[in-house]
C-alpha cells in the first residue's frame, strides 16, 4: 500500500517542477549614435576668386579662380592613405607628403604633375587632420602657369584653418 501511496505522490509532486516560459520584449525604438560635427574649413580667396561654382551634397566647394581652380571638401578621417588618393590620384608611397603639426592638428602638403586637357597640370593640396576629419583643400593649374601661382597659392594655403 506504501508502494501505491509513493506512485501516486510522485506525479502529483512532479507536475508542479515544469520551467517558467521566459518571454523576450522587443522595442522599436532605434539609438542612433549622435555623430560630431565637423568643423567649417576658413580660409582667404584672393580676389581673382569667383563665387564657388559648384557645392555638392557632402559639401565639397569648387572655385573658378584666374588661371586655376580650387577645392575645398571634409572628408572622415582615418585613413589618410584613402584621402590623399582620393584627392590627387597617386598613393602615399609615389608622393612626397610633408607631415607636420599645425597646433592640435596634422598637416599633410603635397604636390603632383599629371595629364589635363591642355597639357600638363600642377596640383597641389593640404589636409589638416584632428583625428576625426580631413579638411582638405587643393589648387590645380597648368603646369607652365603654375611658377607665377605660387605667392598667391602660398597665401591661400597658408590661410587655411578650421573654424
Amino acid at each position: 500500500m506504501k508502494k501505491l501511496f509513493l506512485m501516486l505522490l510522485v506525479p502529483v509532486l512532479l507536475t508542479g517542477c515544469k520551467a517558467a516560459q521566459t518571454f523576450e520584449t522587443m522595442d522599436d525604438v532605434l539609438i542612433q549614435p549622435v555623430m560630431e560635427q565637423s568643423g567649417e574649413i576658413v580660409l582667404t580667396l584672393p580676389g581673382s576668386a569667383s563665387l564657388e561654382v559648384i557645392e555638392s551634397e557632402e559639401g565639397g566647394r569648387l572655385y573658378l579662380c584666374d588661371g586655376y581652380t580650387l577645392t575645398t571638401q571634409t572628408l572622415t578621417g582615418g585613413d589618410m592613405n584613402r584621402t590623399i588618393q582620393s584627392l590627387c590620384g597617386y598613393g602615399p608611397e609615389s608622393l612626397t607628403v610633408m607631415n607636420r603639426h599645425d597646433g592640435e592638428l596634422k598637416r599633410h602638403e603635397w604636390i603632383w604633375i599629371c595629364a589635363g586637357e591642355g597639357g600638363e597640370q600642377l596640383g597641389r593640396a593640404v589636409v589638416l587632420d584632428d583625428g576625426k576629419f580631413h579638411y582638405c583643400v587643393t589648387a590645380m593649374a597648368d603646369a607652365a602657369d603654375a611658377a607665377a601661382l605660387e605667392p598667391e597659392w602660398n597665401g591661400i594655403f597658408d590661410s587655411f584653418e578650421i573654424g
